[in-house]
């Protein structure tokens, strides 16, 4: 899916950036990001809210690409199972326990991993999620396949609120998400989900596989939520145009 920067290039950036950055640095604590994500939590429990059912049954929950952990201490405050969260990032993952202090939690288990090599046994999770993480990972065929090791039967793994597109708008929708970044200073690479190319993989993996598209409202700026009120109203655009979706993927046995 990715066409403009091979996988260890896309690793490096995400890792300098967990390095470097003056807001998510190792250790610290910035008040703007702490808006920021709180900002993007009603998005995450939106989300949440769509798959309750499946955080509810799961004894153990891993977030892949968590970042600094906050959507898996989100996780942990609402519900009885075990989490673990886990990172790329060495220097992300030491920051955790920042996030553990603001929920006032305490995650199970911290793993610096890349998303498809997790050190892991198998069938050990019920259930897996990302959120607004799987579009950076670059490597889909290879975390789809880690992800169906690490489930146990009948456990899913959940891409939550990820930008797609459909094939024929994909360079376009790259171009536009890399632009933006760029605007916030970051050299972190940006992709876009395309769900036809995903659900293939998944299917030649033998996962079961859906999407649901959702053009959420919540934390749109002035003109992107006119674009998603609209796609919200119009919902055959979804499939046609950019939009926020959520991926299932389930391990039949």
């Amino acid at each position: 899916m990715n066409h403009f920067a091979d996988l260890g290039t896309r690793a490096e950036r995400e890792l300098e950036y967990w390095r470097s950055s003056p807001t998510e640095g190792p250790g610290v604590f910035d008040p703007r990001n702490l808006v920021h994500k709180l900002t993007e939590a009603q998005s995450l429990l939106e989300a949440i809210d769509r798959h309750r059912a499946r955080f509810e049954a799961a004894r153990d929950v891993l977030e892949l690409g968590g970042g600094q952990g906050w959507a898996a201490c989100v996780v942990k405050s609402l519900f009885r199972g075990r989490v673990i969260g886990s990172d790329l990032s060495p220097e992300a993952v030491a920051s955790i326990s920042i996030w553990e202090n603001v929920f006032r939690v305490h995650l199970d288990q911290i793993l610096a991993c890349p998303s498809y090599d997790v050190p892991l046994e198998d069938e050990s999770v019920d259930l897996i999620f990302t959120f607004q993480a799987a579009h950076h990972f670059g490597a889909h065929r290879r975390t789809l396949a880690e992800c169906r090791r690490l489930l146990r039967p009948g456990g899913a793994l959940l891409y939550l609120h990820e930008p797609t597109a459909p094939q024929w708008i994909y360079s376009r929708a790259v171009a536009r998400v890399n632009n933006k970044r760029a605007s916030y200073d970051h050299d972190v690479v940006e992709d876009v989900l395309v769900p036809s190319e995903l659900l293939r993989i998944a299917s030649e993996l033998g996962l079961e596989r859906s999407v649901a598209f959702t053009p959420t409202l919540a934390n749109r700026r002035p003109v992107e939520f006119l674009y998603y009120l609209a796609l919200g109203q119009l919902k055959l655009l979804q499939r046609v145009l950019p939009c926020t979706a959520d991926f299932v993927f389930g391990r039949r046995d």
